[in-house]
């Protein structure tokens, strides 16, 4: 199995996020940490682990400091950023800290595990490593050019601005047609703003089967509480005409 290194410090985002993986990767050993202190004292402790996902704002420790902390205890691990983050220059300081991809937390599970295949890729033979196929928008992976700056498109030379990407909503459509019909069941009374218990009630399931399936929508719709998930419904078009 391959060991992956996950640092999320919202709990239940990070429980989804495992979920979701282990059911579609069960190749993966997924380690949880919930703080860049306890990432590195997990990463110190398992030598089987060679890649790592992590949030780029945690509580106790910078994301270009965790960065450069892990790559120290592992110089050859590939990291990759999963971040709510839309701003370019935390794009930037990822890379130039040694992430090899950085993906915005509205792309779906499926683009995150092609993110864990491409991150161990070779360059491609025209010197554009795979991760760096596509530019741009939230949800989309970023990877780095050989002899470019972090951040900064081929042709752009060093000390010039690139023009800023336009931000783009991502598919919250997409994002709603990977949930089951039980998890639609659940995000439909979740939006209605029905209480755990009473959705176990309604569906006849235990409490403990309710917060499960929240856990996995979240990681799937790749927002970090309730409310976010209702708004991508309700702009997915999950209860009526999209927003």
């Amino acid at each position: 199995m391959t060991a992956v290194l996950m640092i999320e410090d919202h709990t239940m985002f990070r429980e989804g996020l495992m979920m979701t993986i282990g059911h579609m990767a069960p190749s993966l050993d997924i380690c949880p940490a919930a703080s860049g202190a306890e990432a590195l004292a997990v990463l110190e402790s398992r030598a089987d682990i060679s890649r790592v996902i992590m949030d780029y704002y945690l509580p106790d420790i910078g994301g270009t400091a965790l960065l450069k902390r892990l790559r120290q205890v592992r110089p050859g691990v590939r990291i990759l950023v999963l971040s709510a983050s839309e701003d370019a220059h935390d794009r930037r300081c990822a890379m130039t800290a040694g992430a090899r991809a950085f993906l915005h937390k509205s792309a779906s599970s499926q683009m995150l595990l092609s993110a864990l295949e491409q991150i161990d890729l070779p360059y491609l033979p025209d010197g554009q490593p795979d991760a760096q196929r596509v530019l741009g928008s939230p949800g989309v992976l970023r990877g780095v050019t050989p002899g470019v700056s972090p951040g900064v498109s081929p042709g752009v030379s060093r000390g010039m601005s690139p023009p800023s990407p336009p931000v783009e909503r991502p598919d919250e459509a997409a994002l709603l047609s990977e949930l089951t019909p039980r998890q639609i069941e659940v995000l439909r009374l979740m939006c209605d703003g029905i209480r755990n218990r009473d959705i176990s009630e309604q569906l006849g399931v235990t409490e403990k089967t309710v917060k499960a399936h929240i856990s996995v929508i979240l990681a799937t719709l790749g927002v970090p509480n309730r409310t976010q998930a209702t708004l991508v419904a309700r702009r997915g078009g999950l209860l009526g005409k999209p927003v």
